[in-house]
C-alpha cells in the first residue's frame, strides 16, 4: 500500500488539534460565562431584596413615627430606631455590590441622600412630639414633605431594580453567541476527528509492524543483557567456590614450611606450591573484582585518607620484590599534599598496588617510582586536584596495544617468549574503578624505555579529619606533647573554664591565645592564624555559631577546624553542631575527652620507645637537692644505649626500609642527641628524620649504613659533655 506524504498527516493533525482546542478554549469561555451570568443573577436577586429592604425599613420608621404622634406611646419608635441602626450598613453593602456600575453607584448616592432626608424629617417630628410644640400645620408640612420624600426614593429604587435586569440580558445574550461558537467548533472538531482517526488507523498498523521488528531487537538485547549477568554470576559464584579450598591450600602449606627443615626439598616443593595458589587467587580475586564491577555492585566508602601512609605501605610491600630484581623504588611526594583526603582508602590502594605490581614486574633494571603531586582549586580551598603516577623503565607498550591492554584478558603480546605475561585484568579493574571514583587514566609508554601511568582525580575533598589510624588511642594518662606543636585559640566567656584549659595544656609545647566572645576571637585570628579554634556556643556580644559563620568569611579559613564546646546535653543538639562545626565537645570535659577530639585533626608525632623523661625522686633525696631540665649521663650509658638500638631497632629498619619504622627510629636517635647534649646524633636524627620524609631513598638506606660508624666515633670519644643544667654544675670535658 502506497503511503501519503508525511506532511499531509502534519497538517491533518495539526488542524485537528487546533479545532480541538479552540473547542475546549470556547467551553471554557461558555463556562466561564454561564458562570458569570449565574453569579450575576444571584447578585442581582441580593441587590434587589437588599433594596426592597432598605424601602422596608423606611416604611416602618415612618409608621412607627406616625403611631408615636398619635399615642405619644415611645414603643413605637422601635422600628425608626432599627432603621436608623441598620440603613447605614445596607447602604455600605449595596455600594460594595456597586463598585463597578457607575449608573448604580449615582443612584444608590442619591437615595442614601433622599433616605437621610426622610430619616430626619421623621426625627424633627419625633423631636416636636416630645417637646408637645407639634401643631396641625407642622403635621400638615411634615405629611407632605414626607410623601414628596417616599415618592422620590420608590422611583430611584424602581430605576435601580430595573438595571440589574438590563446587565443579566446582555449578558444572556453573549452566553447564547458563545455557545454558538462552541458548538460550531465542536462539530468542525469532531469532523476532523473522524478523518484523523482513519488516518491514524491507516498509520497504526504501519507503526505496529515496525514495533514488532523494534521488540524484536530489543528481546535480542535482553538475551544478551542476560547473558551478561549470568556470566557475571557464574564468575563470581566460581570465584568463592574456588577461594574457599584455595585458603586451605595457602594454610597448610604455610604450616607445612615451618614443620620442615629450612633446606629441604620438601620446603622447597611446599613453597612452590605456595606462590602457585598465591598467583592462582590473586587470578580470582581480580576476576571476582571484574564481574563485581560490571555487575554495578561495587560501592566506594569514602574516608579520611592519608597518601603518605599509602606511599609507605607500598614501600614496605615491594621493597623485597624491587630489592631481588636490584631496581630502584622511589616515591616523590608533593610537600602542599595534605594530611587526609576524603577517598576509598582500599580502593585506591587496589589500584597503586596494581600499577606498581606490573611495573616491577616487567622491568629487569632501573627504577620504579611513585609520584604523588596535589593541586588545589583556586575558587575552593577545600578540594583539589590528585594526581597519581606511577612510572618504570621497563619493556614498554607499543603504541597499538596501549588503547587494547585496558581491555579484560588483553595482554600486550602472549606471543613474546621468555617474558612474564599477566592476566590481563589488572588494568581494566584500575580504570574501571578509577573512574568509579570519578577519576581519569592516562598511559606514556615507548617500547624499551618504559611506561607511566597518570590517574587524575579532579575533584577530591579536603578532610579536616585525619585517618583513624593517625588518631591516639584513649588512655587514662594522656600526654598533649604527643601532638604536634600547635597554636590554639580558645574562645569562652567563662574565665574558669578558660583557666582549665590552660591547665591542661600546661608544660606544653603548644601554645594558647584566649578570646572572651566571638568578636575577639575574629580580632585575633586575623592577627594570628591559629591551627584549632576552641569555640564556646553561648557568649555574649556574638556566639560561637555567628562568629564561626564570619570565620567562614574570611579568606584562607576555609580549612581551620573549629571545635565546638558547650553544656548542651541534648543529642539532637550534638548532631546539629557536628554538622555545622568540625567538631565537638561536651561540657565538663576531661583531659581525655580533649584529647580525643584533638586526635582527630592534630598530627602526632613519632615517639621514640626510650623513654626521656626524669626518674621520681627518691624518698631519700637530700633537701637542697634541685630538680634539672635535661638527663645528662655518661658516656658509657650513652653507648649502651645506642648499642641496643643498633642491634635492635637500626637491623630492622635496614632490613625492611620501611618509612615509617625509619621514622621512629630517626627521632630516638634525635632525643637520644638531645638527651645526651651530643650534636652528632641530633643532626644525624634529623637528617634521617628528612630523607625519611622526602622518600629519598638511596640517601636514606646510605644514611641508615653509617649508623655503626656513628656509635663506633662517639665511643671512641670518651666522656660526654654535660650541659650548663647539669647537677654539678661542671662542664668536662669530651
Amino acid at each position: 500500500m502506497r503511503l501519503l506524504n508525511p506532511r499531509i498527516y502534519t497538517y491533518l493533525v495539526t488542524i485537528w488539534l487546533a479545532l480541538s482546542f479552540g473547542g475546549i478554549v470556547l467551553g471554557v469561555l461558555v463556562w466561564l460565562n454561564l458562570s458569570h451570568s449565574f453569579e450575576a443573577s444571584v447578585e442581582s436577586a441580593q441587590f434587589r431584596r437588599s433594596l426592597r429592604q432598605v424601602f422596608s425599613a423606611l416604611q416602618d420608621a415612618e409608621t412607627g413615627e406616625r403611631g408615636f404622634l398619635l399615642s405619644g406611646d415611645e414603643a413605637y419608635l422601635q422600628p425608626f430606631e432599627r432603621a436608623e441602626n441598620e440603613l447605614p450598613e445596607r447602604f455600605d453593602t449595596l455600594a460594595g455590590t456597586v463598585m463597578d456600575q457607575p449608573r448604580l453607584r449615582e443612584d444608590l448616592l442619591v437615595l442614601k441622600g433622599l433616605a437621610e432626608l426622610k430619616l430626619s424629617s421623621l426625627r424633627r417630628a419625633i423631636a416636636e412630639r416630645r417637646k408637645a410644640t407639634f401643631t396641625n400645620g407642622f403635621n400638615r408640612a411634615r405629611e407632605e414633605e414626607g410623601m414628596v420624600l417616599m415618592q422620590k426614593i420608590r422611583s430611584t429604587i424602581d430605576r435601580m431594580d430595573q438595571h440589574p435586569e438590563d446587565i443579566a440580558a446582555a449578558s444572556g445574550e453573549a452566553t447564547r453567541y458563545q455557545l454558538k461558537r462552541a458548538l460550531l467548533a465542536t462539530l468542525l472538531a469532531g469532523g476532523f476527528g473522524l478523518g484523523a482517526g482513519i488516518i491514524a488507523l491507516y498509520l497504526s498498523r504501519i507503526a505496529l509492524r515496525k514495533e514488532q521488528n523494534e521488540r524484536l531487537l530489543a528481546e535480542q538485547a535482553i538475551r544478551a543483557e542476560s547473558a551478561a549477568r549470568e556470566k557475571n554470576a557464574f564468575l563470581a559464584n566460581m570465584s568463592h567456590e574456588i577461594r574457599t579450598p584455595m585458603n586451605a591450600i595457602l594454610g597448610f602449606s604455610d604450616l607445612l614450611a615451618t614443620e620442615l627443615p629450612a633446606d629441604s626439598k620438601a620446603r622447597q616443593r611446599v613453597r612452590a606450591i605456595r606462590e602457585s595458589a598465591t598467583s592462582l587467587l590473586q587470578l580470582i580475586n581480580d576476576i571476582l573484582d571484574l564481574s563485581k564491577i560490571d555487575a554495578g555492585v561495587v560501592e566506594l566508602h569514602p574516608e579520611p585518607t592519608d597518601l603518605r601512609e599509602l606511599s609507605d605501605f607500598m614501600h614496605t610491600v615491594f621493597a623485597q620484590q624491587a630489592a631481588r630484581k636490584t631496581l630502584v623504588l622511589e616515591c616523590e611526594i608533593d610537600p602542599a599534599l595534605p594530611h587526609a583526603l576524603m577517598l576509598d582508602r582500599s580502593r585506591l590502594r587496589q589500584i597503586v598496588v596494581n600499577l606498581i605490581g606490573n611495573a616491577i614486574k616487567f622491568t629487569e633494571h632501573g627504577t620504579v617510582k611513585l609520584g604523588i603531586r596535589w593541586a588545589h582549586h583556586p575558587a575552593n580551598r577545600g578540594s583539589g586536584t590528585l594526581e597519581i603516577e606511577v612510572a618504570d623503565t621497563g619493556v614498554g607498550i607499543p603504541p597499538e596495544k596501549q588503547r587494547e591492554i585496558f581491555q579484560p584478558f588483553v595482554q600486550v603480546d602472549p606471543q613474546r617468549a621468555g617474558e612474564k605475561q599477566g592476566s590481563g585484568l589488572g588494568l581494566s579493574i584500575v580504570e574501571r574503578i578509577t573512574q568509579r571514583m570519578g577519576g581519569t587514566v592516562t598511559l606514556q609508554s615507548e617500547v624499551g624505555r618504559g611506561t607511566r601511568f597518570r590517574l587524575i582525580f579532579p575533584d577530591v575533598t579536603i578532610s579536616l579529619r585525619l585517618p583513624e589510624n593517625a588518631r591516639a588511642d584513649l588512655v587514662e594518662d594522656v600526654d598533649f606533647n604527643e601532638f604536634e606543636p600547635a597554636e590554639f585559640l580558645v574562645v569562652d566567656d567563662n574565665e574558669s573554664n578558660r583557666e582549665l584549659v590552660a591547665g591542661y595544656f600546661e608544660n606544653t609545647e603548644h601554645r594558647l591565645r584566649f578570646a572572651v566572645n566571638g568578636r575577639e576571637a575574629l580580632d585575633l585570628v586575623r592577627q594570628h592564624r591559629p591551627d584549632i579554634v576552641l569555640m564556646d556556643i553561648r557568649m555574649p556580644e556574638m556566639d560561637g555559631h555567628t562568629a564561626l559563620a564570619e570565620l567562614r568569611k574570611m579568606p584562607g579559613t576555609e580549612l581551620l577546624p573549629v571545635i565546638a564546646v558547650t553544656a548542651s546535653s541534648m543529642m539532637d543538639d550534638e548532631q546539629v553542631l557536628r554538622g555545622y562545626f568540625a567538631g565537638y565537645v561536651r561540657k565538663p570535659f576531661t583531659r581525655q575527652a580533649l584529647f580525643q577530639e584533638l586526635a582527630a585533626f592534630l598530627p602526632r608525632h613519632t615517639r621514640g620507645l626510650v623513654s626521656l623523661r626524669p626518674p621520681a625522686p627518691a624518698a631519700t633525696e637530700p633537701a637542697g637537692a634541685t630538680p634539672c631540665s635535661r638527663i645528662v649521663l655518661d658516656g658509657p650509658a650513652l653507648t649502651a644505649a645506642l648499642r641496643e638500638l643498633e642491634a635492635g631497632a637500626w637491623r630492622e629498619v635496614s632490613e625492611s626500609g620501611a618509612i615509617s619504622a625509619v621514622k621512629e627510629f630517626a627521632h630516638r636517635v634525635h632525643e637520644l642527641g638531645r638527651a645526651h647534649d651530643r650534636r652528632e646524633l641530633r643532626d644525624y636524627g634529623a637528617a634521617l628524620q628528612r630523607d625519611a620524609e622526602e622518600y629519598a631513598i638511596l640517601r636514606m638506606e646510605n644514611r641508615l649504613k653509617d649508623f655503626p660508624a656513628l656509635i663506633h666515633s662517639l665511643a671512641t670519644t670518651g666522656g660526654v659533655a654535660a650541659t650548663p643544667n647539669s647537677p654539678t654544675g661542671s662542664n668536662p670535658s669530651a
